[in-house]
């Protein structure tokens, strides 16, 4: 009668003090469990964080696709020249407005050059308006998020003002080699014509760019005068690090590549020139990469111009 009673009572819990319940756990066992599931945290955050940043570059590598093949189409459309945003007489082909990226024009009234917008919803409303109306790749590329990097940091910024803006959305720049840039404004020479580029599949046309003064002004620029080793070998606007190490290129053939950067100093630059407050638009002082930087021999290859064909 008595052990049936004890095994009645332990089946249904209640058992008299001191007595142990079957199921309940101990001090130590709800120790090694929270251990465990520490240990898989620190396991997974960091592969989960990684497979964010690889799905944005993928989605950056997209947009840079759907940019080499407005390129290329656009030049198909104009007789085989490349994108022109100047006269002959070295005026901007949109009077007014501010050359942004190379390609499209930023108004100064609506966008924000001065730190005049309400909020980062005013800008973004000024500047999807300018990509749709002053861009001369938007009929071929229709959707104004395609020149979005969904990593870019800078469109989560508050606006700020003079070279310090921070806040922006145009993620990419055309390189000055493949647009048509006057002399008299300090640009270096740059290809008119699609014929004149030899190394189609090497020439950089589109690169990720870090400005703080609210959209990335004017091109890219980077030059090279060759022959190997290069005489001359430099690149002033920053590198963008909108997906940890590495940055997104798109090509005069159209293609789209993504490079893991290796050098200390266009790292830094690129984390340094994306944050608020920051006025760092361009590589200087401790900011600056050397001819010996381990990616210099990749950007030399890719900065195809010119003067270095």
């Amino acid at each position: 009668m008595i052990c049936t009673l004890n095994r009645k009572l332990r089946r249904t819990g209640r058992l008299s003090a001191g007595t142990s319940r079957f199921g309940a756990f101990t001090l130590i066992e709800l120790l090694v469990v929270i251990a465990i599931i520490a240990i898989l945290a620190a396991i997974l955050l960091p592969v989960l964080a990684r497979a964010r940043l690889k799905a944005t570059e993928a989605y950056c590598l997209s947009n840079q696709k759907q940019l080499g093949l407005a390129f290329t189409m656009y030049v198909s459309d104009n007789k085989e020249k490349l994108v022109q945003m100047y006269d002959s007489s070295g005026n901007f082909i949109w009077p007014n407005l501010n050359n942004a990226g190379g390609f499209w024009g930023i108004s100064s009234a609506a966008a924000p050059l001065n730190g005049t917008d309400k909020s980062q919803g005013d800008a973004l409303a000024a500047v999807e308006g300018d990509l749709k109306t002053n861009n001369l790749l938007s009929q071929y590329t229709a959707n104004p998020g395609v020149y979005h990097c969904p990593g870019d940091i800078r469109f989560n910024l508050s606006i700020g003002s003079g070279n310090s803006i921070s806040w922006a959305y145009d993620s990419y720049a055309m390189t000055e080699n493949v647009d048509v840039m006057p002399a008299s404004l300090g640009f270096n020479a740059g290809f008119t014509e699609m014929a004149q580029i030899k190394r189609v599949s090497d020439c950089i046309i589109f690169a990720e760019q870090c400005d703080t003064r609210g959209y990335n002004n004017g091109t890219f620029a980077m030059s090279v005068t060759g022959p190997l080793p290069p005489h001359q070998f430099a690149f002033v606007d920053i590198f963008a690090t909108y997906h940890g190490d590495v940055g997104t290129f798109a090509f005069a053939d159209g293609h789209a590549e993504a490079r893991k950067w290796l050098d200390p100093i266009i790292l830094a630059a690129g984390t340094a020139s994306a944050a608020q407050g920051s006025s760092l638009y361009q590589y200087g002082g401790s900011y600056k990469p050397s001819i010996t930087s381990q990616d210099a021999g990749w950007l030399t290859q890719h900065c195809v111009s010119p003067n270095y064909p």
